[in-house]
């Protein structure tokens, strides 16, 4: 007999149980459509269109209500309180209804915070207002939604998936400016707003609605057989008990504050050095090309090496360069290595906590660490410009940010291995 042409029914079965050992997993069940209403979903969700979108109107509204640039940047300051005082709460409603109504009403949610924005009088109470509303509605949009929907169909490949899915922010990056920058210079900025609100409704929550959805346990599934991932874990009260969840949170804070300071100051940074306004954009457009690859590759490399190690080989590398921009040497080297690590981070995170934690209160514990990320990623930039303006320098803030990226990454690699009784989860 030709084993190669031939196999029994129990062969057969036995090959349907290890399929999400390979790029199967992906087609099991066309599990490949959650990723792709995930990556949409990324990429017209919170994480995405504020923050790289903001710059085009920043100007207009300058120009039609005379408010100052800090008092416009100042809106992310209120979307970070937006997300740290209900993001748990939509942790909770994640693992109470499940993510797919949560995505929905959310996405719904995100799309009136947008109209809201198109709507505003000149009053800076206003403008700050909406850019809180725009979180607290918008917030089960983030990764924390997406996470949890594409971990119950995947194991094997669930760091590939995660990447794929996050990866949806870097396509924002490249494609979100150029689009509504031509809306709003050929219609105006509240259209460009409207605009950006209409492509959630008309785009992303069809596809959602059609799509996503979170895969359900076949009654007496045991553990770590497909479908199961979802009983598995820690309350989120054991959690915090745990060094892991201390270990997590205070390492990406570390490491998010850094890279969130490096980003939006990285043009000023340039110019500083000599570069001209048009090269230092294009640099910032290389930003956005690494950050998808670093999604990409974060994903791949989650899926064969213990996680920590993997932090520690993308996520350490931008204290080179913190260096080299310091020294005002080789900077498209050093946007490649911040674009790969701001990449890496969302992976990473979501990652390490599936594996140290499980995903039976996954969105509440996941929801607590977010809540940790958005404050480090507000106090970031507000650090790099107070830096910038007591010594008219960004040299001291890079330096500070060397020391951030090398103590964070350190951190998670006291994680340890990972619990046994949740390496399938």
């Amino acid at each position: 007999m030709n084993s190669s042409n031939s196999a029994t029914p129990s062969q057969l079965s036995s090959q349907e149980g290890i399929a999400t050992g390979t790029l199967q997993e992906f087609r099991r069940d066309h599990a490949w459509r959650i990723v792709l209403a995930a990556w949409v979903g990324v990429a017209l969700g919170l994480t995405a269109l504020p923050f790289y979108t903001l710059g085009i109107f920043a100007k207009p509204l300058a120009q039609e209500f005379g408010w100052s640039r800090s008092l416009i940047q100042s809106g992310f300051m209120f979307s970070t309180l937006g997300v740290v005082l209900c993001g748990w709460a939509t942790g909770w409603l994640i693992d109470r209804f499940g993510v797919r109504p949560v995505a929905l009403f959310s996405q719904a949610g995100l799309a009136l915070g947008f109209v809201g924005m198109a709507s505003q009088d000149g009053s800076p109470w206003m403008w700050q207002s909406c850019w809180f509303v725009l979180a607290v509605l918008g917030v089960g949009t983030t990764p924390l939604t997406w996470s949890r929907g594409i971990a119950s169909w995947f194991d094997k490949r669930r760091g590939l998936a995660l990447g794929l899915a996050l990866s949806g922010t870097g396509v924002t990056a490249l494609v979100a400016p150029p689009l509504v920058g031509a809306v709003v210079s050929s219609m105006g900025w509240r259209t460009g707003y409207l605009s950006i609100a209409l492509a959630i409704g008309l785009f992303a929550m069809p596809l959602v609605w059609l799509l996503f959805r979170e895969r359900s346990a076949p009654a007496g599934a045991a553990a770590g057989a497909p479908g199961a991932a979802q009983i598995q874990g820690l309350t989120l009260a054991q959690a915090i008990r745990t060094r892991h969840f201390w270990l997590l949170l205070i390492g990406f804070a570390l490491i998010c504050a850094a890279v969130a300071g490096l980003i939006p100051n990285l043009v000023p940074m340039l110019t500083d050095s000599g570069l001209s306004l048009a090269e230092a954009t294009r640099y910032a457009s290389v930003l956005g090309m690494n950050v998808m690859l670093g999604r990409l590759v974060s994903g791949w490399l989650l899926d064969r090496f213990w996680a920590p190690a993997v932090a520690v080989a993308l996520l350490m590398p931008p204290t080179v360069a913190c260096v080299l921009l310091a020294q005002q040497q080789w900077p498209g080297l050093a946007v490649m290595m911040i674009g790969l690590a701001a990449g890496a981070e969302f992976d990473l995170i979501a990652f390490l906590c599936l594996r140290y934690f499980g995903t039976r209160n996954f969105g509440q514990i996941y929801a607590w660490q977010w809540a940790g990320f958005s404050i480090a990623t507000g106090i970031g930039p507000l650090a790099f410009g107070l830096v910038f303006d007591r010594t008219g320098s960004y040299h001291h803030a890079l330096w500070i940010a060397a020391l951030l990226l090398t103590l964070g990454p350190l951190l998670l690699l006291a994680l340890g291995r990972y619990p046994k009784h949740l390496q399938a989860a």
